[in-house]
């Protein structure tokens, strides 16, 4: 887990400073070395940075003695597999023909390892960055088949003169990047590329208003004009000689696939043999692994079963005041533990611990959130307590049907008859904008999008004085599937998993330098899933069925029946009982009227009823919104 930046100029030369800048911007990513790469007339040369380890700047020049040049890559590491100077990148293969920046974990490596050495392949590390190399030496772009984990990479070919920049399936790791006549400029955060000083920062209206709907801003787009999110899956190649820059996909998150003939007893065993089996995978590691227990059902399972492959393995979880109310699901998780008989971190989050660090956390995100992120505390604690692993049960609800909308899309689906009536009911106020609105959800991924709505199109309409298109309309998802609860499976996979959870997830996580493992989101689990009978992934009266049927061999018969609760901070209540809560929204809205791009007069209705759940989360999206100018745009 590291962060990586690169710059690719098909003219003009640029100053090495502009890929100091970039790795700079994001050294939180990867405190324990960094290291860059320049090319010149067909040949790699390599150098060191400020914090690049005794090696690398005894054997590499400083970055500032370089040439100015066409192409820079930077890199900065968070050492976990290969703790020694042999993991040092960007690093270079044995003829200093190819070079590689790679952020991320392949959980096969071994296995990869075996399968090349058999072919004739030597290495002179442990890491899982020499696999990949060594990989493309033997396979070329077919190696990210081979791969099995998270991964954001780019690697230079001398020889094609061209650089190949790769996404994970899933989207697990961040990759943006900004193209222009002159070039293109990538890196693991939008930080960097804006501190590149190649782009300027500016409002990209209709992603920060897709932000507003799916309180996200989905993949490519960002809230940045001219600063994309490389998708998922998708590769981009660079031809320097050429300047041509081409997108491809490859892979598909699978839908309507042929199923398979197996019983729910045999499905329920072969599920659990395969977590344990990417559980072990993901457990590999040359530091200390813990995992984030909440107490409910997805992170109780994995640390269940980590504790079972991995002697003396401990646990983490968060609480607000230990009662189990509210969103508190800490008397389940400990309970858990003593249970596994394993070790608990206990970190109890007060108002004043989030406040003290609030305006800083808020300026880390690079898009405007509905809510306060649990995750940074989270990572500031494990930080601290000297983790850099940490096991995570995000995914299960994606890929094994855990949201209420799997259960509600009934209801939908007769309301949808209906439809036609929303010609003749008049929007002339909040009630009937909403029954109009609920109307005109007539297919799958429109009720999909108001399920995952922070504002809705007319309240958008309401506050800003821009026009926009509903995100509905911009995305124009197609039909994927006859069956609806797979066509919600699809979209959170592809909407909700890399733009919103493990994004927010990688960048709370990084801030502290510590990486998250996603057992659930393991790409073959996927596959597998989407060839079972439908019956067997969803049966209309509970969330998860599959995976609760696993889930019973291992957890409390009281954290099976616990309602769902989620992972997020109690921000309505605190916004109640903080007045410095209550001051810096205040301060933050105050601000944003003066720009005069939003409706002031709603912006007060809303302060008004901000006692009220929903209104202060529409409110922090314009709290958050201040914070995001106010850091990136007017810099």
């Amino acid at each position: 887990m590291c962060g990586i930046t690169g710059i690719i100029r098909f003219r003009d030369k640029i100053s090495p400073e502009v890929i100091s800048r970039m790795n700079t911007a994001i050294r939180h990513r990867g405190l324990d070395d960094e290291g860059y790469i320049s090319v010149a007339d067909s040949k790699i040369f390599s150098y060191s940075g400020r914090d690049s380890v005794r090696e690398a700047r005894n054997e590499h020049s400083d970055i500032h003695t370089a040439a100015d040049n066409n192409i820079f890559l930077g890199f900065r590491r968070l050492s976990i597999i290969d703790l020694s100077y042999n993991g040092h990148q960007p690093m270079l293969s044995p003829d200093k023909k190819l070079a590689i920046t790679f952020n991320g974990e392949i959980y096969n490596y071994k296995e990869l390892r075996q399968e090349l050495q058999l072919s004739g392949y030597s290495f002179q590390t442990e890491s899982d960055t020499e696999v990949i190399l060594q990989g493309y030496r033997h396979w070329g772009k077919e190696v990210v088949h081979k791969l099995n984990g998270m991964f954001a990479l780019a690697i230079y070919d001398v020889a094609a003169n061209k650089t190949w920049i790769v996404r994970d399936r899933v989207g697990i790791k961040p990759l943006f990047y900004s193209l222009s006549n002159d070039g293109i400029v990538w890196s693991s955060e939008i930080k960097a590329i804006i501190k590149s000083r190649l782009v300027k920062p500016q409002i990209n209206w209709q992603g920060l208003f897709a932000n507003y709907q799916l309180q996200t801003t989905p993949s490519p787009y960002t809230c940045f004009e001219n600063i994309f999110s490389l998708q998922p899956a998708h590769w981009l190649e660079i031809d320097i000689n050429t300047a041509k820059i081409t997108e491809n996909r490859y892979w598909e998150i699978p839908v309507n696939q042929s199923p398979i003939n197996i019983t729910q007893e045999e499905a329920t065993s072969f599920l659990d043999s395969k977590l344990q089996n990417i559980i072990t995978k993901q457990l590999r590691s040359d530091v200390p692994v813990t995992s984030l227990m909440s107490g409910g059902i997805d992170s109780t399972t994995i640390t269940a079963i980590c504790a079972r492959e991995h002697s003396g393995f401990n646990c983490y979880s968060l609480g607000f005041d230990g009662s189990g109310k509210g969103m508190d699901e800490l008397p389940q998780a400990i309970a858990m533990a003593k249970m596994l008989g394993i070790k608990q971190h206990v970190h109890y989050i007060k108002a004043e611990d989030v406040v003290n660090a609030l305006d800083n956390d808020l300026r880390h995100f690079e898009e405007p959130y509905v809510n306060l992120e649990p995750a940074i505390a989270s990572s500031a604690y494990l930080h601290n307590e000297g983790y850099k692993v940490v096991m995570n049960g995000l995914g299960a609800d994606e890929v094994f049907g855990g949201y209420s909308h799997y259960l509600d899309y009934i209801k939908w689906e007769q309301r949808r008859r209906l439809s036609f009536l929303k010609y003749f009911v008049p929007a002339i106020n909040n009630y009937t904008q909403k029954v109009k609105n609920y109307l005109e959800l007539d297919t799958s991924f429109k009720y999909f999008i108001n399920c995952r709505m922070g504002l809705r199109p007319f309240e958008i309409r309401n506050i800003t004085k821009k026009g926009f298109t509903p995100v509905a309309d911009f995305l124009n998802e197609k039909t994927v599937s006859a069956f609806i609860p797979e066509e919600l499976f699809y979209y959170d996979l592809k909407y909700y998993i890399g733009s919103h959870h493990v994004y927010r997830d990688d960048m709370s996580a990084m801030k502290y330098s510590l990486e998250v493992r996603y057992p659930y989101l393991d790409h073959e689990l996927i596959e597998w899933v989407a060839t079972l009978p439908m019956h067997i992934r969803y049966n209309a009266s509970i969330t998860k069925p599959l995976l609760r049927k696993v889930a019973e061999r291992y957890i409390t018969k009281e954290n099976m029946t616990m309602p769902k609760k989620g992972f997020n901070l109690p921000l309505n209540t605190w916004m109640k009982e903080s007045d410095a809560i209550q001051s810096y929204a205040r301060q933050q809205l105050n601000n944003l009227k003066k720009r005069d791009i939003f409706n002031t007069a709603i912006i007060e209705k809303w302060w008004a009823l901000r006692n009220e759940g929903v209104y202060f989360s529409k409110l922090w999206q314009l709290v958050t919104t201040e914070v995001w100018l106010s850091e990136y745009i007017d810099a």
